[in-house]
């Protein structure tokens, strides 16, 4: 008896909690191998556990067309490694439990989204409150020590480099908006505004383009898509949305036009892909070689510009999963996301999939000029990449709790947004 309540209270309390810790790390944990070893023990561990247990039943999620194929690309890219030109057993370990964790990582999410109807939108308002905290003191304490906003804005510990946390607020940003569109009352609505607002002011100050034209390029799919296919709904959606794309461009209007200097940093400094063409074109070379299946996931894609600088990876996903994987690998990595894209944009009508599914877009287009491969441990693209594609993957699946019930729920606010599972 003491031990079914004791993995009752693992299901049921511990793994929903832990998740959100590991979640909303992303944006406070000092390191990437703090939030590594947080996952490992405080969420790995104890799902598989309760898979032993037999509490958590595994085979229906490959009843996901989606889930289906990231497993298949997943595994391919992992046997990549056994053509590849040197292969240790440690590649072999190193590969092989990040393959398992991505898998855990998604199998979690799927599960706590299907088991608890109120989850999702619990965990999208604590993530979108807890990130604008974060991006109005980390903005608040590094203008105190720089010009504004002249100055790129910089992360710290894993989030240093300006594309990451750029990245991680572009899905904060789309995050916000579902819930300004789609929370009950008009006062919680104008409440999400301060957060949206506060992760498109961090994107802008840190100056990085691609996670920007990612999030202009995804919020006018949603609102094509609001148009095209929810013609039968009442008015408000489009009204709302519209309106929210609105003030985004007038204050990021106001800001060009009271700094113009600024506008000039973001938009007409120095183009930064040139250096990629070139990185990208000595790679080629090296991919021509093993066009098909890759040259494994070991293999060195450090390349050496003209200017006698050192790339130790492609700077792009693409690029990346072409010279480990090959046209094969690469095709799967395609299918994913087309897969995923096609499943939310399908399901139009249920707002939250149209929400997941531009996230997963915003994910695919972010990764583009950007990183090095989808198989790594728990890195920011889990969150703008992996963690909207396990959503949707949970909307594939019979019986999955993302319905309109979502949209209407009243709960709202910092109080709303606590994990409250019975």
């Amino acid at each position: 008896m003491l031990k079914e309540m004791n993995v009752k209270q693992l299901k049921q309390y511990f793994l929903p909690a832990s998740y959100t810790v590991f979640i909303l790390g992303f944006f406070f944990f000092p390191s990437s191998k703090f939030l590594s070893n947080f996952f490992y023990l405080a969420v790995a561990f104890p799902f598989v556990i309760l898979i032993f247990m037999k509490k958590v039943d595994l085979r229906p999620l490959f009843d996901s067309r989606t889930f289906l194929l990231i497993t298949l690309y997943l595994v391919y890219m992992f046997c990549t490694l056994f053509w590849a030109d040197s292969l240790g057993i440690s590649d072999l370990s190193k590969y092989g439990r990040r393959v398992l964790y991505i898998l855990i990582f998604l199998s979690v999410t799927i599960h706590l989204t299907q088991s608890y109807p109120t989850f999702l939108q619990k965990l999208l308002a604590l993530l979108c409150w807890t990130a604008a905290a974060v991006a109005i003191a980390k903005i608040l304490f590094y203008y105190r020590q720089h010009p504004f906003p002249g100055t790129r804005l910089l992360g710290y510990g894993m989030l240093k480099l300006a594309f990451r946390p750029s990245s991680l607020y572009g899905i904060i940003a789309i995050a916000c908006t579902y819930l300004v569109l789609h929370q009950g009352a008009v006062k919680i609505n104008l409440l999400y505004l301060g957060p949206l607002l506060a992760s498109l002011s961090y994107m802008l100050l840190a100056q990085s383009r691609g996670p920007l034209l990612s999030f202009t390029v995804s919020m006018l799919a949603w609102q094509l898509s609001a148009w095209l296919f929810r013609k039968e709904d009442n008015h408000n959606h489009r009204n709302k949305l519209l309106v929210v794309l609105v003030l985004i461009s007038v204050v990021i209007s106001a800001l060009f036009i009271v700094n113009p200097e600024y506008f000039k940093l973001v938009f007409l400094r120095k183009v930064s892909y040139g250096y990629r063409l070139e990185m990208w074109g000595q790679l080629l070379v090296q991919i021509k070689n093993a066009p098909w299946f890759g040259h494994g996931l070991n293999a060195d894609a450090r390349t050496i510009a003209s200017d006698g600088a050192l790339h130790i990876h492609p700077h792009s996903v693409y690029v990346g999963t072409l010279l480990y994987g090959g046209i094969v690998g690469l095709s799967l990595l395609i299918a994913v996301v087309i897969s995923a894209l096609w499943q939310g944009f399908g399901r139009v009508r249920q707002s939250i999939n149209l929400a997941t599914a531009c996230m997963v877009l915003y994910g695919a287009l972010c990764i583009g000029p950007n990183g090095n491969m989808l198989i790594h441990h728990p890195k920011p693209f889990w969150l703008f990449f992996w963690f909207p594609v396990a959503l949707v993957v949970a909307s594939e699946l019979p019986g999955h709790p993302l319905h309109d019930e979502l949209e209407t729920s009243t709960d709202g606010g910092t109080a709303s947004a606590a994990v409250e599972l019975s």
